[in-house]
């Protein structure tokens, strides 16, 4: 699935927070463990992952020990998108926070990463057979409308069957993630 030039939102040099988590198992501690860490980057205010909002986890046992600090994927016949991992921080092998921020090579400028431009970026990082394609929770807002949350994961469920996961709400104030699996039953 490629996004098109006109599904992407386009504004200058904007990072979103990322989560790469090696299994399942560990994404409720590395939530608990990520948030300790963001609570201590907004104590020092000058760190570059104090005021930026998550975007999403990527569970996959492949990817979380062999991030790419750049790649490139296509966009549209003439554009080209340059991914960057800005910053890093990791309990190694299993998860790892990332600052990621997307350029179009060909004008330079910055893009605002959406669901569909990373989850077509991470699977086809992903090489050989698709059945070990890692899965996405996306992140919400703590506060989102459960509507839209619903339409959202519908949508992605449409798109990527059999990828999306449980999403993950974030306290914008706080930098707190929680996995909430009630959303199911709203």
């Amino acid at each position: 699935m490629m996004t098109t030039i006109t599904e992407a939102v386009w504004d200058i040099s904007i990072t979103r927070l990322f989560l790469f988590v090696r299994r399942t198992d560990d994404l409720a501690s590395a939530c608990q463990q990520v948030e300790e860490f963001l609570a201590f980057c907004r104590c020092r205010q000058s760190d570059g992952f104090a005021n930026e909002r998550f975007l999403g986890a990527w569970v996959d046992e492949h990817t979380i020990t062999s991030l790419p600090q750049e790649w490139v994927r296509p966009l549209s016949a003439t554009q080209t998108l340059l991914l960057t991992m800005r910053e890093i921080f990791a309990l190694w092998g299993i998860w790892s926070v990332a600052s990621i921020e997307a350029v179009c090579l060909e004008t330079n400028e910055g893009m605002a990463l959406s669901h569909n431009l990373l989850l077509d970026a991470l699977i086809a990082l992903t090489p050989g057979d698709t059945g070990t394609v890692g899965v996405y929770s996306p992140v919400f807002a703590r506060g989102t409308p459960m509507e839209q949350v619903h339409a959202e994961i519908k949508e992605l469920n449409i798109l990527y069957p059999l990828r999306i996961a449980a999403p993950i709400f974030c306290d914008p104030d706080t930098g707190g993630l929680s996995l909430q699996s009630e959303w199911l039953h709203h």
